[in-house]
């Protein structure tokens, strides 16, 4: 991985943060199918660890509309809550609340006459009603959602970091309500909603009955289109440039590879184990082109720097490019292309990249095939200058021109060939 760089302008970030959000439910739509949902696609799309993937949801979530309107009238609404009522008959001499006055005279008929008994119907307030289970299961996810997103230990990340934890802060001590910590916090079924709509003040109808249909779609069967909003605003956008212009380039080059080819097991865009491309495409009889994200393909074995590791008994080693388009004839592997991406028109920045490039080519022989074999990717800008390669084994290209790039090595007369 290519040391991070966040210089991007706010203009291109906003170009590629939309296009990701226009192309990527795509890619996550299809991939869901083999891979068992939204969220286990993108983790492999995007390299996150789960774990991070399940924070970015957990902010995504506690600084929805929804849950913010439920947590700002929650202190007041639990003064209120809605509750059921018994009545049950209680015989004493002692008279607490209203009396049954038929329920007495039976009593009195069939027992002692002079007893001074009477029959009384206290009214005892029910608090766990399907209404509150809805409230205390959502009361619970939140604060499990809070502790996720921001730990109660440790530096807030800045401002939204400070609001959820406020307001974890307003649901825990919401849930040591006395009433309501008798109620037991698992969802009720789905016949709640009908309750919720029933309530007349507008807390349960609106608040609860909002966060607890938007918590159980979010948390049990997210979107594609959930899943890429969270990650566009929680992820790609405050700090991981680098990140968002790598998947828009590899969004890019995707769409325009389908265009010209025809897309090989088009339900499973993101394949089980290592070793598998991200994307394969035919564009010919005997011609195929294969798109590998942060990952080597076979093809371009030895590596000489494995080999060095393993010979030496180093700990760790080895490295791996950004994206790797390899091309296939008849069944054979004949040339691979390295790109190296850079979200800097720094020049001086640029140039490094140059290094890990003459790396790549250093290490595995068989891309010196042809010219202009490692490809620096940067944005559009005034800090370098794309030319002819002129028989030289590098090329530097904007983002914008590269897939155009990619594309033409597509419909070349051969891949061999191909400039």
């Amino acid at each position: 991985m290519s040391q991070i760089d966040t210089s991007m302008s706010p203009a291109l970030r906003g170009v590629m943060l939309s296009e990701i959000k226009s192309l990527l439910p795509a890619f996550l739509s299809a991939a869901s199918v083999e891979r068992e949902g939204a969220v286990n696609a993108a983790v492999e799309l995007l390299g996150l660890p789960e774990f991070e993937l399940r924070r970015i949801l957990a902010v995504h979530i506690m600084l929805s509309t929804p849950i913010r309107e439920l947590v700002c009238e929650l202190p007041t609404a639990v003064r209120r809550p809605l509750t059921s009522s018994v009545r049950p008959r209680i015989a004493g001499r002692t008279v607490t609340s209203g009396i049954d006055w038929a329920a007495t005279a039976r009593h009195r008929a069939t027992s002692s006459p002079l007893g001074d008994i009477w029959v009384t119907r206290p009214a005892n307030r029910i608090f766990d009603i399907p209404e509150n289970r809805a409230l205390a299961w959502v009361l619970r996810v939140l604060e499990e959602r809070g502790i996720m997103a921001v730990p109660p230990t440790g530096e807030a990340p800045g401002a939204w970091g400070d609001e959820i934890r406020h307001m974890t802060g307003v649901v825990r001590r919401t849930r040591r309500t006395a009433w309501l910590e008798g109620v037991p916090d698992t969802w009720p079924g789905d016949d709640a909603y009908l309750r919720l709509k029933a309530d007349r003040m507008g807390f349960y109808r609106i608040r609860v009955a909002n966060a607890a249909r938007y918590l159980r779609h979010i948390l049990i069967a997210p979107s594609p289109v959930d899943i890429v909003q969270a990650l566009s605003e929680r992820y790609f956008e405050p700090r991981q440039d680098w990140k968002l212009f790598e998947i828009a380039v590899l969004m890019r080059i995707s769409r325009d590879l389908a265009e010209v080819g025809k897309r090989l097991s088009p339900t499973r865009l993101f394949q089980e184990g290592r070793g598998r491309p991200f994307a394969r495409f035919s564009t010919g009889p005997s011609r195929e082109i294969r798109l590998w994200y942060q990952m080597w393909p076979f093809s371009t074995r030895p590596s000489e720097l494995d080999d060095a590791v393993r010979y030496y008994g180093l700990p760790s080693g080895g490295n791996r490019p950004d994206i790797v388009i390899e091309l296939v004839e008849d069944g054979k592997s004949v040339r691979a292309i390295v790109l190296e991406l850079k979200a800097s028109t720094s020049g001086s920045y640029l140039s490094s990249g140059f290094s890990q490039l003459l790396g790549y080519l250093r290490d595995r022989r068989r891309l010196l095939t042809k010219p202009a074999s490692g490809w620096l990717v940067a944005p559009p800008g005034t800090g370098y200058t794309s030319k002819v390669p002129d028989g030289r084994a590098l090329w530097v290209t904007s983002s914008d021109e590269v897939s155009s790039a990619v594309r033409a090595v597509a419909l070349s007369a051969t891949y061999a060939g191909c400039a």
